[in-house]
């Protein structure tokens, strides 16, 4: 489905005495149709670049990205947009992509006009919220509420409603989870598993908590200073690991 051929970003010095960033660096990744893919690495090791440049938020250096075989690394805007509901992705700050002022039933309305849906009838669209609402566990007297009135439980499930929306086939999780606690996390990590399964939507599960990735994901691979250092099936990765780096991260989880 995702295939990424020798991607590299370069972040440019800001100032005269600065440095280039070198965030990814020559990175090679397949990530097949309906697996879950975890990205494991310490911050500022260059996972949330790598996301970002898959979905085109952050354009690309060099390298090739293919969606379904389609190479879509020069796609213009117009050509984007044409693709853009089918790979979605879920930030760290899931309250940052609700209006504070609006109400949630907006937030869950305004997918369809962003992606030119709106010409279905207001029924219809409304039938659809209700349908992905009632999926992730909420029920429709949370459309008259806003963000400030809800838990950041409720928060992550609206947002996860307002990606299925569009029925997505890839969706990104990055750090989606990090910000809830342990008991809400695993609930959100089961509704994710439930999603997919019923929608065989392919995840890229982005985080630096290596037990979570373990339990959750296919296969892993682990990043560092921009590249890729390993990959492999999770139960191998966190098992036998090769790699001193991978080695060092699961340790440090264990002694956790």
């Amino acid at each position: 489905m995702i295939r990424l051929e020798n991607i590299t970003k370069i972040f440019k010095k800001r100032s005269f005495s600065g440095e280039n960033t070198l965030a990814v660096d020559n990175v090679s990744l397949t990530i097949d149709k309906g697996k879950i893919l975890g990205l494991v690495g310490e911050s500022g090791c260059g996972k949330s670049t790598l996301g970002r440049i898959i979905l085109r938020l952050t354009p690309v250096d060099k390298g090739k990205i293919y969606f379904y075989n389609r190479d879509i690394t020069n796609y213009t805007f117009k050509e984007m947009q044409a693709i853009r509901r089918e790979m979605q992705i879920i930030f760290q700050h899931p309250d940052t992509s609700l209006n504070p002022r609006k109400k949630i039933k907006h937030s869950l309305i305004e997918p369809f006009k962003i992606h030119r849906l709106s010409s279905k009838n207001e029924d219809n669209i409304m039938s659809r919220i209700m349908k992905y609402l009632d999926l992730v566990g909420l029920n429709e007297e949370i459309l008259d509420r806003y963000p400030n009135q809800i838990s950041g439980g409720q928060i992550q499930r609206v947002v996860l409603a307002r990606v299925l929306v569009l029925e997505p086939k890839f969706l990104i999780l990055d750090e989606a989870t990090s910000m809830l606690d342990v008991s809400v996390q695993a609930q959100i990590i089961e509704l994710l598993r439930k999603i997919k399964k019923e929608f065989d939507i392919t995840y890229l599960f982005i985080s630096h908590d290596i037990d979570l990735v373990k339990a959750f994901c296919d296969d892993i691979a682990v990043m560092k200073d921009g590249k890729i250092v390993e990959l492999g099936s999770s139960e191998r990765i966190y098992n036998s690991p090769v790699h001193e780096y991978t080695r060092k991260l699961v340790k440090t989880f264990r002694e956790f």
